[in-house]
Parts: structure tokens; sequence; C-alpha cells
């Protein structure tokens, strides 16, 4: 989460339109007490079937926040040829669901286990503030990093990049740890090693021996190469220098950019550090952008939800992604399939859980309103 406090509002605008859509998000975000409006949208090479007002239950709040509510009873979506298609999924910020008995983490695992061969589900990400803040048995840290085992033991690669609430930046109840320099604790992850070693995500790389905070992975899925890059919040220079070698030393793979915070909540890239990082997404932007082997970015931290496609130097269009949300009685999980054939990226925001609903009834198939088909896709190829 952007903020350090919990005062943000989020709306959405869905209107029917053909390529290029625009969405309208209205989002505000509070970083370290200050608050900022933007408006979001889906950009680029992005095509989207014609939408209908979402009907239903009204909004749902987080503090002050509002998410738009999803659409009820929608089927889950299936992949096409295994062998050119395939999904993998990415988790936005998990902190309002860190409390023991808070199902929310646990069904949505579960539901991407029962449902990985129908999606041909290969990873799942989580783009950061997987926990809110430590406490002195650190409950939320031995909850939510046991919960995530279970990707593991079912056999689905998970990789998590450490956003603001994962480091010791953030103190009981959200706020930064007073007399605290911030620039200092943000890069204090200890809790994170201890809990999220190197080994829990296998990584095959790494900025620093022994530490998780940047790391990467490499797969193989619908017929071309891939490397999830995942990154600290606002990186050091050291560690912006060490991603682009990491790039350029793997010109066949496909790169997927994970970092807690990249894209502001209306779609731009951000050009500040939220005045306690080491350097701006823009600047990891303007290192990372002369690579054609750059075709994904997934970030949360602020806002709700954006899909959009920047061109990078060569002209070729790289999906970036944003999901945050917060929200208070869904599981929101982003679904990404890729269709290497067509040179496509499609994407939905569903919930399988809503504790908003009375007990028995809590076990959904909704569907937020922000599916998007992104189109003419370049990626590398072996």
């Amino acid at each position: 989460m952007r903020a350090l406090g919990r005062q943000a509002r989020f709306e959405a605008v869905r209107r029917p339109a053909p390529a290029p859509v625009v969405a309208a998000l209205v989002g505000a975000v509070l970083a370290l007490g200050a608050c900022t409006g933007s408006t979001s949208k889906a950009a680029g090479a992005v095509t989207s079937a014609p939408s209908v007002a979402v009907a239903g239950k009204g909004s749902s709040t987080y503090g002050t926040s509002t998410v738009e509510p999803p659409t009820p009873s929608a089927p889950v979506p299936t992949v096409g040829d295994p062998a050119t298609t395939f999904t993998f999924a990415v988790i936005p910020d998990t902190q309002p669901e860190v409390k023991a008995d808070d199902p929310r983490t646990d069904t949505r695992i579960a539901w991407l286990v029962q449902h990985r061969d129908q999606l041909n589900l290969q990873w799942v990400l989580h783009s950061g503030d997987v926990q809110d803040w430590d406490t002195p048995d650190h409950q939320q840290w031995v909850s939510m990093s046991t919960r995530f085992k279970a990707l593991g033991a079912a056999g689905i690669p998970f990789i998590a990049s450490p956003g603001n609430h994962d480091t010791a930046a953030v103190c009981e109840g959200g706020s930064a740890c007073p007399g605290a320099d911030t620039a200092t604790t943000v890069r204090d992850t200890t809790l994170w090693n201890q809990y999220y070693p190197p080994s829990y995500f296998g990584f095959t790389g790494l900025a620093e021996p022994g530490k998780s905070d940047n790391g990467y992975r490499t797969f193989r899925a619908g017929g071309v190469d891939w490397l999830v890059l995942s990154l600290e919040l606002w990186p050091r220079p050291e560690i912006v220098q060490w991603a682009t070698g990491v790039v350029a030393a793997h010109p066949k793979d496909n790169v997927i950019v994970l970092t807690h915070m990249f894209l502001e909540g209306d779609g731009s890239i951000s050009q500040t550090n939220g005045g306690y990082g080491a350097t701006s997404p823009q600047q990891l932007w303007d290192a990372l952008k002369p690579y054609p082997n750059v075709v994904m970015t997934f970030s949360g931290h602020t806002g709700q939800v954006v899909s959009e496609t920047t061109p990078a130097a060569d002209g070729h269009p790289v999906a970036m992604f944003l999901q945050a949300m917060h929200a208070p009685d869904t599981n929101p999980v982003r679904l990404v399939t890729v269709d290497t054939a067509t040179g496509t990226v499609t994407t939905q925001v569903r919930a399988s859980y809503d504790r908003s609903r009375p007990p028995g009834q809590r076990d959904v198939e909704e569907v937020y309103p922000y599916s998007r088909t992104l189109s003419g896709m370049r990626f590398v190829r072996p």
C-alpha cells in the first residue's frame, strides 16, 4: 500500500469502447501523509469486449477506500492450445487479509490449485505488501508465509516482491516507525528474509547472496522462455544496474518485472521515490526500456487496477499492470492469459470468496470490471 495510513479513495468507471480503450479509474493515494488524486487508464494496443454497468451490491470500503464491486456468477476462463497458451496469476496487496481467522488468502490459493489445469496455470506472483506490520510474536509473518507454502506444495511456483509493509519501515498500526529514518528502515528486510528466504521463491539468481529482496527465476511456457525479475521497492542504483545486467544476459528470455511500486493510479509511470526510496520507477524504466526482451511489469501499492501498454525504446509494446485494491471483503486475484501464437495477453481480476455475504454463501465466482485483452504483443523466441 502506498500510504502508511488508510486515507484513500478508489473508484472505477467502465464504458463500452472499441480499441484502444481508455477506462477512467479515479484514485487518490497517501504517501507518508501526502494525498494526491489521479485518473487511471487502459491505453496502447488494448481491446475489450463491450461492457455493461456493474450490478449488484454496493461498493465495499477499506478505511475510507471504495472498491468497485464485482459481477457475480462469472465463468472461469479456459485456455486454447496449451502449447502456445497459458495463464499465470498475480496477487495484489494482501495486507487486509493477515488476521489468523481471515480465510481469504487460503481460499484464493485453494481456488488457484483447483483450477490450475483449466487455466494451464504456470506460476503465481505477488506484487508486495504480503503482510501489514510486525508484532512481537510475528503473527502476520508466520501466518502468511505458512499459507503461501500451499502453492509450492501443489507444485505451483510462487514469487513475491517486498512492499514497504514487508520491511521495518512500517510499525504496528500501519504508520512509519516513530523516530526512525524511513529511508534506512525500508532496507531492513530481516523478517522478509527470515520467512521468505531465496529458496522459498526458487530463485536461480540473486543480487545479494542469501537475500531474496532482489532475484530472478526462469520458466518455459507457451513455447517460449520467461524470466521473472523481482525487485525491491524503489530499488537502489546498484540494484537497477544488476537488473539491467540480468536482462542483458538473458536476451532470449521474455522478462516480467515484478516490483511493489511502478505505476501510479492513473496508469503513468511514477516519477518519485515516495520520499524514502532510492530511485523512481521512471529511472528503473529508463534503464530497462532499451531491452527488446522486457515484455511486462506488475506492481501494486496504490490505486486499484490498470492494464495498459507502453512502447519500449525499439517500439515494441510492454504490458504494464497495476493491482492493489486493498479489498475489504473479497480476495481478488489477477489472471493473465498469454497466447504467444496470436501475440495477445488477456487479463481479468476475479474473486472466489466474499465475506460480506451471509454464511454458507461466501464461496463465489465474481469478476471485477477490469477485463482487458492487450494485442500486438511481441515475444522473443529461442
